[in-house]
């Protein structure tokens, strides 16, 4: 025979599944508040890194047109010196890009037409680091980390969207424990939609917020 609750009893149920559902409701709003946070900084993040991707695009071009610039005047310097026309060397020389001479004098210093372990020209030298690729390094770098920003807000995000499902779950059990009047069956809908709760709580209490 089913067991009916005594008016006492049902007090008490009444005022724990007021507590869980007011609790539920409130934790449900917040990390409907907090998905959509992220959701935004994950969208905030994954553009940010399509800008930077685009720039350190246009700065790589930009090292590779000097690079270009610099490959060519190096290349008529040395047709110069293998023919033996210094005053055309030294024309081709005065002409070199700033960011050339440094690791060209390194070179030198190397003595390369002796020496034959000294690189074969000065752009596999260290000092030969033109400013364009290293922005165009710079941005990939940023690029790297927005990337893996954007996918940790994404996953935050997914975080407090499955949240709200057992938050979503406590309520709907607490909404269907109202329906029985058997106290086992009230009592086993709301220690399950506790137990919700609690997951809910930990979840929400744990997790980043932005």
């Amino acid at each position: 025979m089913t067991e009916q609750i005594s008016d006492q009893t049902a007090r008490r149920l009444e005022i724990i599944a007021a507590i869980i559902l007011s609790l539920a409701s409130l934790l449900t709003a917040w990390s409907s508040y907090q998905a959509a946070q992220w959701s935004r900084t994950q969208s905030i993040k994954s553009n940010a890194s399509v800008t930077r991707m685009v720039e350190s695009s246009q700065f790589s071009t930009l090292a590779s047109q000097d690079t270009l610039v610099d490959v060519i005047t190096f290349t008529n310097w040395l047709e110069a010196i293998s023919v033996e026309n210094q005053a055309l060397a030294d024309f081709y020389h005065s002409r070199f890009r700033a960011e050339l001479q440094p690791a060209f004098e390194a070179w030198l210093a190397l003595k390369p037409l002796q020496n034959p372990d000294a690189p074969a020209t000065p752009f596999a030298m260290a000092e030969y680091n033109p400013a364009n690729r290293q922005a165009a390094v710079a941005k990939q770098e940023e690029v790297t980390a927005l990337q893996a920003e954007s996918r940790a807000a994404a996953e935050y995000a997914e975080l407090y969207v499955r949240n709200t499902l057992f938050l979503a779950s406590a309520l709907f059990f607490i909404g269907m424990s109202r329906m029985f009047t058997a106290h086992t069956v009230r009592l086993t809908l709301e220690i399950l939609a506790a137990i919700l709760l609690l997951i809910g709580f930990y979840t929400a209490l744990t997790a980043p917020i932005v």
